[in-house]
């Protein structure tokens, strides 16, 4: 059976494996990125250290996801929390380390095609997948075919607008749907409306000290039946929903995924978004989309990775 090593590149660890061509892990680790070195190549090493790790002489080759833009000769660009990721083939550098093929992709193009082939977008044609974390990312599977663009790898989710008057968003510009749904914005925006007196228990749940709190004390809060807690995930979803009906009228997909440790909040968020979808699409359009949860957990840098071999 076909197999292939699977690297889930981090800014805080690296999640590495050998899997098989049906979606089976057959041994797998995690190292430190070691990022805070400041240097690039000692992150190469890591990366490195984690292929030998799992070496399979037969393997059909390395597949690595990583943050950043990357184009279709295997460079990586503009990857932030990374030493100097930016400008330099990745691929070529581990080909001529291993003598394999080495695919390289954005980490978030990645995980769609581990979900389509494996996971949540299996027997779809059309899927958007969203990784819903610190920031937003995504990827996208038009008919049956990873979406990449003309050169680089398209579907930077995060960073369309949504509002041309909105908030600053870290990439630079105006409005990007990121500054409503990512980690960071949805922590902000409950902090602003304690501080304008609204009531909430997870002052109490992280002792006064508002810097303490994270989206996961605030999904904490809403299942203890948080009030405040439940108007930050609604807003944040109906924010998402508003984006995807925009999606659903331009890409009409089977089904949208969504992924990430923001998207573990459960049932409003999901339920949320399709509401909003339903009232916001093209009512034939909308009817015709599932939003579902991912389905490749915590292994799916690993799954996805390896997937781009097969």
């Amino acid at each position: 059976m076909k197999k292939a090593i699977g690297i889930d590149l981090g800014g805080t660890y690296i999640k590495y494996g050998l899997v098989t061509q049906s979606g089976d892990i057959i041994k797998k680790g995690m190292i430190s990125t070691m990022a805070e070195s400041g240097d690039r190549n000692v992150v190469i090493e890591q990366i490195s250290i984690a292929i030998k790790s799992v070496w399979d002489n037969n393997i059909a080759g390395i597949g690595i996801g990583t943050p950043g833009i990357v184009d279709n000769r295997g460079n990586v660009y503009e990857a932030p929390n990374l030493p100097e990721w930016d400008n330099f083939n990745l691929k070529e550098i581990f080909e001529k380390k291993f003598n394999k093929n080495v695919i390289v992709e954005n980490d978030a193009n990645s995980i769609v095609w581990g979900e389509y082939l494996f996971g949540a977008g299996r027997g779809a044609n059309t899927i958007v997948c969203l990784t819903l974390g610190t920031g937003l990312g995504g990827g996208v599977i038009i008919d049956g075919k990873l979406f990449r663009g003309a050169i680089y790898s398209a579907a930077e989710i995060g960073h369309m607008p949504i509002n041309y008057n909105g908030r600053k968003c870290g990439c630079g510009s105006i409005g990007c749907i990121e500054t409503y749904v990512g980690k960071k914005y949805i922590v902000q925006s409950l902090i602003r409306k304690i501080k304008k007196g609204k009531k909430t228990i997870i002052k109490k749940m992280v002792g006064g000290d508002l810097s303490k709190i994270t989206p996961k004390i605030i999904s904490d809060a809403y299942q203890k039946g948080d009030k405040l807690a439940e108007e930050i995930w609604i807003e944040m979803a109906t924010a998402l929903g508003a984006f995807l009906a925009g999606i659903v009228n331009l890409l009409n997909p089977d089904r949208i995924i969504l992924a990430g440790g923001i998207a573990q909040a459960g049932n409003i968020i999901f339920s949320t978004v399709e509401k909003t979808i339903q009232e916001r699409a093209m009512n034939i359009l909308a009817k015709s989309v599932k939003v579902i949860p991912a389905r490749l957990g915590v292994d799916a840098g690993i799954i996805s990775g390896a997937s781009l071999l097969f």
